[in-house]
């Protein structure tokens, strides 16, 4: 009997193996293969000038394109060129070839740098387009550290953060504080002129986690020594969208051993190398498992997340787990989730976001209190007193697989829509529905709300919203920073909580006049 019954239950978990192997190879095959039978608006520019600086493949006219591993995937659509704009026509790609032994090359989105997903140079963890990334990777032998010299570069915000392969943060070190060096000054601290000649600094990075008296310039791995840990260098608005690093140099870096040897330029590279050091990180979320979950009975595949409500406010960004299981198993939501980021998020930055779907409306607004925000672009001298925070954006995204950004827009942009009682405002459409006053002169920004999903087989009416608050002063009490649990955004941000507002089709935006009756949009909001 008992032979049999485990014969039976042998035979179950074969059946198991083959049925998940198939399901496996099918969504694999089903995900990464273009679908002409699906409807996908075309457009005629995917790229930044005269295509990607590293010349891999131009996309289909509906985005489709094969990366260098093979995979498929729907590329979204590039923006028109926005005054004071990161990457530029005129720099992409001379930023292109800035890169080092230890630092590979600068990442963005799509289009810029270059097509390919399985390239170094593709960001895909949903980039924010006024900055641009260098992720490295690295592997500490033990009692080494890493000495790392440059100059402070001339932009509005500059830091590096560690992290655990599963892309969760695990330390950070801010442009204000890594003290400079002998006869420096940091042009990040108050009084301090952005100008300033002399701007040297040198921090560590050593192994471990950091202490409760943290060493001063020093970034920790929060990993034992041997492992591999990745880094991320993140450069904010550059002054006058020069180049990508501010005017100043790669950082140098140096390996220096347990024994005292010190090891420079080539040598502490291959000293402190690791397999995945210029490499494609992993996908945080498996495209075959985002086809799965959509096919759960209870998920609406078609508008995944979005709501068909008028009005939809933004909710906090805690940790991965948090956004899987609400999107797809709502009766495990946690409402008390641990703050742990992840998708390659930075511990400088808090975020919101929001879904939308094309099907409920194809032109939304969003629109909240601004907050404070220095003014840097033009390189001003002085470091903007009071600020709330050094840096805010909105961007547009696909989905958690693909993590493809068609368009940002950040503060300085923004200043021009802010009205009398301090609102910001920005519309999201495609190009082709955006609304004729959707325009500085009315006093409104636009970006491209995207194609889609991002998947080949997935959905070309998916929409995501994700708003950045970074490096929030610790006065200021209403940021993404103060919310502690999902379902307080309201009562903790008040006003500076952003709003979209569902305007379903552009001639019901278009009859708001130029400039646009914001008073209008303002009565449609929760009181």
């Amino acid at each position: 009997m008992f032979k049999t019954l485990f014969k039976l239950l042998g035979a179950l978990v074969l059946l198991a193996a083959i049925g998940i192997v198939a399901v496996i190879v099918w969504a694999t095959n089903r995900l990464s293969k273009d679908d002409p039978s699906r409807p996908r608006p075309e457009y005629t520019r995917f790229e930044m000038g005269s295509g990607a600086a590293d010349g891999s493949a131009k996309p289909s006219p509906t985005g489709y394109v094969v990366d260098s591993s093979g995979r498929g995937r729907i590329l979204p659509p590039m923006p028109p060129e926005k005054p004071m704009d990161v990457h530029t026509a005129a720099n992409y790609r001379s930023d292109l070839v800035v890169r080092s032994c230890f630092w590979p090359g600068p990442r963005a989105r799509s289009g810029v740098f270059t097509n390919d997903s399985n390239s170094f140079s593709f960001e895909n963890q949903f980039p924010d387009t006024a900055t641009t990334y260098i992720p490295t990777a690295f592997k500490l032998p033990e009692g080494a550290r890493l000495v790392v010299k440059g100059q402070y570069p001339h932009m509005r915000h500059w830091n590096f953060n560690t992290y655990n392969p599963r892309g969760e943060p695990q330390d950070a070190l801010n442009d204000n504080e890594i003290n400079p060096d002998a006869g420096s000054s940091n042009p990040f601290r108050a009084g301090v002129a952005r100008d300033v000649k002399e701007r040297n600094y040198t921090f560590y990075i050593v192994s471990g986690h950091a202490p409760a008296q943290r060493a001063a310039n020093t970034l920790y791995t929060n990993a034992p020594a041997g492992d591999e840990v990745f880094m991320w260098m993140r450069n904010y608005v550059p002054d006058h969208s020069a180049d990508y690093l501010g005017r100043v140099p790669l950082p140098e870096v140096e390996l220096h051993l347990a024994d005292g040897k010190v090891l420079k330029g080539q040598d502490a590279c291959d000293g402190s190398t690791t397999a995945m050091r210029g490499k494609q990180l992993p996908s945080s979320v498996d495209p075959r498992a985002w086809g799965v979950l959509k096919a759960l009975p209870w998920v609406d595949a078609d508008n995944v997340g979005a709501r068909e409500d008028a009005v939809i406010p933004l909710q906090a960004f805690f940790n991965r787990r948090q956004v899987v299981t609400d999107l797809f198993l709502p009766r495990l939501h946690n409402d008390s989730p641990q703050l742990l980021g992840g998708w390659w998020s930075s511990l400088a930055t808090r975020y919101g976001y929001a879904y939308l779907s094309r099907n409920y409306g194809k032109v939304y607004a969003l629109t909240g209190k601004m907050p404070a925000v220095p003014r840097t672009w033009n390189g001003d001298t002085q470091n903007t007193p009071g600020a709330d925070m050094r840096y805010m954006s909105v961007c547009t995204a696909g989905a958690l697989t693909s993590a493809v950004t068609p368009d940002c827009i950040y503060d300085e942009q923004l200043l021009p829509t802010v009205d009398a009682a301090g609102n910001f405002m920005v519309v999201i459409s495609r190009e082709a529905d955006r609304p004729a006053n959707a325009k500085q002169e009315c006093g409104v920004a636009w970006i491209e709300m995207g194609n889609g999903d991002g998947m080949p087989s997935g959905s070309s009416e998916f929409g995501m919203v994700i708003n950045r608050h970074t490096q929030v002063s610790s006065d200021f009490k209403h940021s993404w920073f103060a919310v502690d649990k999902p379902g307080r955004e309201r009562e903790t941000m008040g006003e500076y909580l952003p709003y979209l507002v569902n305007f379903k089709e552009k001639a019901r935006f278009e009859a708001m006049g130029c400039p646009v009756d914001k008073s209008k949009l303002a009565a449609m909001l929760p009181q």
